[in-house]
């Protein structure tokens, strides 16, 4: 569908570099094979134990609800609202659903999809991709917040501040005109001629016309989105564990202090926000902010991993790495400007007491976190099915929230 020239010149430097990194990748594994090996397990153990299970289901089930319309279905209901805050059309918010629950590249997937079916524009596809790549909520709340931080609350002020900067990040996108109107439609006006039916039957249309055109019987459509599901799965974990052992390889190449914070923030969200966790500041909001700019930076690992699902389409990567920088630098500064009003609406304990209410807590001498923060803190050490099951909850508030606010807008506009 896609095609796409590069001159000669730019061909044979992107050769010579790839080539030459490649080389000094393969000397230093041979120089340092017992830390690369550990590198490359430890990459091994989060993709099965985490990854795999998490994204699998969510993967399948996106694929499956596409062919039999519901994608389309969702898409007629958001519509308003998505217009309204973003100029996107409203199909697009299923996977902006998918990209805040199951997290970064589930969310790329679906605007792959999306594209390569001519469901977006390339302008609409490159805005979409950049508000729908999000670190989970699990990661940010449960890992982040109680395994690297062991407070729970920072993880929650940390994932406020990633969603609130996503906002802020689209409506700077939104509004600078980087974005010509004329340019910004929808490949095709499939709502146009349907506009004076009701919301629901426009819904019960789209759904209807979308399933006819799949066409797919139920058997085949399962063994392909397992099939494309698992393949997808498959790259994102040899990206893991390739970053792993490049990670761990340039460690043993610079000083150990700018390996463990630069280096692990740029390439692996993961790596980076346990260094920047484990390690001792005496700002703790200094040290949620750097947290944030990393999660919303994303690593290098994950851009590469989107680079890999946009190929083959026309979207372009330029795009989607100057939101990653906007995104980052907003998760920053907003920390700063959100940390007290967050700790006073959320009623949270001060984060320099946190640590000391934890401890005692642990002896029994104070209270333990509330019981909904405890309960999120649990899946991190919960199986990758039932975090995959718990997140479910949260993609249908998400979507009910749209749903009920395109209503809302759509009945204001008309009357």
């Amino acid at each position: 569908m896609f095609s796409f020239r590069t001159s000669p010149a730019s061909q044979r430097l992107s050769t010579l570099i790839m080539g030459g990194s490649a080389v000094l990748l393969v000397l230093c594994i041979i120089a340092y094979p017992d830390k690369s090996f550990q590198a490359s397990l430890q990459g091994l153990k989060v993709w099965w134990t985490i990854i795999f299970p998490a994204l699998l289901p969510f993967l399948i089930l996106s694929e499956m609800l596409k062919a039999y319309g519901w994608v389309h279905g969702i898409g007629v209901l958001l519509d308003p609202f998505m217009r309204t805050l973003f100029r996107l059309p409203g199909i697009g918010g299923w996977a902006w659903s998918v990209g805040w629950t199951a997290g970064y590249p589930a969310g790329a997937e679906a605007v792959v999809r999306l594209r390569r079916d001519n469901e977006l524009s390339r302008l609409e596809a490159e805005r979409l991709l950049g508000l729908t790549h999000a670190a989970s909520p699990i990661f940010m709340i449960a890992v982040v917040g109680v395994g690297f931080l062991q407070q729970a609350e920072l993880g929650l002020v940390i994932a406020v501040v990633h969603w609130v900067s996503s906002f802020f990040m689209m409506f700077i996108v939104r509004w600078t005109g980087a974005y010509h109107p004329a340019a910004d439609r929808l490949p095709i006006r499939r709502t146009a001629p349907d506009a004076p039916k009701p919301l629901w039957k426009r819904m019960l249309q789209a759904m209807e016309q979308a399933h006819r055109r799949d066409g797919r019987a139920f058997g085949r459509l399962l063994g392909e989105s397992v099939t494309s599901s698992v393949q997808t799965l498959m790259m994102i974990g040899g990206y893991i564990m390739m970053f792993s052992v490049i990670v761990q390889v340039l460690r043993i190449a610079v000083p150990q202090e700018f390996g463990a914070y630069l280096l692990n923030g740029l390439f692996e969200v993961n790596l980076g926000a346990y260094s920047l966790g484990s390690a001792t500041f005496r700002s703790p909001l200094f040290q949620t902010a750097l947290i944030g700019a990393v999660i919303a930076w994303s690593g290098i690992s994950a851009h590469l991993q989107v680079h890999s699902l946009t190929r083959g389409t026309d979207l372009r990567y330029s795009r989607f790495f100057l939101m990653r920088l906007l995104h980052a630098a907003s998760a920053f500064l907003l920390t700063f400007i959100l940390w007290h009003p967050l700790h006073s609406l959320l009623r949270l304990a001060p984060p320099e007491q946190a640590a000391f209410r934890l401890l005692d807590a642990e002896n029994g001498l104070g209270e333990a976190p509330s019981s909904w923060i405890q309960s999120l803190a649990d899946l991190a050490s919960a199986p990758g099915w039932l975090q995959s099951l718990a997140l479910v909850p949260v993609l249908c508030i998400l979507l009910l929230i749209g749903m009920t606010l395109s209503l809302f807008i759509g009945r204001w506009k008309r009357t």
